[in-house]
């Protein structure tokens, strides 16, 4: 399923770019020593995305540029 942002209402949009900016900085930043711990948080942040949304797969566009895929 296709998911635009600019088809969102404000406060949603917000925090759905939230959450993905959350997970792209924690891949960045992971530290091999605490993989476990990244993954877990990287899933909480996709489960996030899917509750915000009340969806349980889809991408996610910013005008044509795809930024997400859960």
């Amino acid at each position: 399923m296709e998911i635009h942002l600019e088809d969102l209402e404000e406060k949603t949009r917000f925090d759905v770019k939230l959450q993905i900016e959350l997970y792209n900085l924690a891949t960045k930043v992971m530290n091999s020593k605490r993989k476990r711990e990244f993954e877990e948080y990287l899933e909480e942040r996709i489960e996030k995305i899917r509750k915000i949304l009340n969806k349980e797969h889809g991408k996610i566009y910013e005008g044509n540029t795809l930024i997400f895929s859960f």
